[in-house]
């Protein structure tokens, strides 16, 4: 049972790498092409299935304060974390810095979370990957697009912050949220549509993820240990205590929790490379936390079924 968990969530993300991996490798697709493959992502396929996610889902989990705040805390706290580090200790520039961050705070929710929670916790545990990434959408995301933004060019802040929430990325999932709390039900053929777009945004991450790395001479070094500490294991200490701290039981602090043990988002090399920061590094990261997951996945799963 144990292995078949590990195999559901992690089978298809080290498929998707190897076949990148090979292509570009092998010349069959230009790793030039991955810029274009990021821009999909990014754009189009990530935000359309952010905003059914959060379209569909029910209003008094989105409003459940305490949930939100142990899947808040261990998300923006491990991103506090891993900006500082990457500015104070790393040497890097904001730019660099507010990627480093991403890159110990994503976790891979769309793609790794959905077999992980349903074998731990059963269907009510996806609960969690909405709310961690409205979190993310809402909060984290416009912050950063705030900070590469205001770098890029001397718009005032008030610009900045146009712009960051004009992204696709940030107000189509916003928009779902709002629908779900208000009641609005989108229409079947609607959902069916936006379906269709949206759930090519895993397989495209994947493969991009691998076609990039086909080209880059990966390498193990401290910044990346820390990183993939950081994201597989600090930030799930984060959240389970601070779910414990606030009274969370059974399935809530259970699928919390398991959040905290994926692996780092394919989407931040994504966003690395459209920003065009930290893109080796953020690489390297995603493949090293993937191997690790298999600790950290094992470990969750483990103190999941203590609780």
């Amino acid at each position: 049972m144990l292995l078949q968990i590990i195999m559901a969530a992690l089978g298809p993300i080290i498929l998707g790498l190897a076949v990148g991996w090979l292509s570009g490798k092998y010349g069959f697709i230009k790793r030039e092409y991955s810029q274009s493959f990021a821009d999909f992502v990014v754009k189009i396929a990530l935000p359309f299935a952010l905003f059914l996610a959060a379209a569909q889902a029910p209003p008094t989990v989105l409003l459940n304060i305490d949930y939100l705040l142990a899947l808040a805390v261990g998300l923006i706290v491990s991103y506090i974390i891993g900006f500082f580090a990457g500015k104070i200790v790393f040497r890097h520039d904001k730019k660099d810095a507010a990627m480093q961050a991403l890159s110990v705070s994503f976790p891979d929710m769309a793609y790794c979370g959905p077999p992980v929670l349903l074998a731990t916790v059963g269907s009510s545990g996806l609960i969690a990957m909405i709310l961690g990434n409205l979190i993310y959408t809402i909060i984290i995301i416009p912050f950063t697009l705030l900070m590469i933004s205001d770098r890029q060019q001397n718009n005032s802040v008030l610009k900045s912050v146009g712009k960051a929430i004009t992204q696709p990325l940030v107000f189509l999932p916003i928009l779902g949220a709002l629908l779900a709390i208000f009641g609005v039900k989108l229409p079947e053929i609607l959902q069916n549509s936006v379906n269709e777009l949206g759930k090519t945004a895993g397989g495209v991450a994947l493969f991009f993820l691998g076609l990039l790395l086909s080209g880059i001479k990966l390498k193990v070094n401290v910044e990346i240990v820390f990183n993939v500490f950081v994201k597989n294991f600090v930030q799930a200490a984060l959240i389970l205590g601070t779910g414990i701290a606030l009274g969370l039981q059974s399935d809530m602090l259970k699928s919390a929790f398991i959040i905290g043990v994926l692996p780092t988002a394919t989407a931040v090399p994504a966003l690395a490379i459209s920003n065009k920061a930290y893109t080796d590094t953020s690489a390297a990261t995603v493949l090293l936390s993937t191997l690790a997951a298999l600790i950290s996945i094992i470990g969750g799963i483990t103190i999941v079924e203590m609780l």
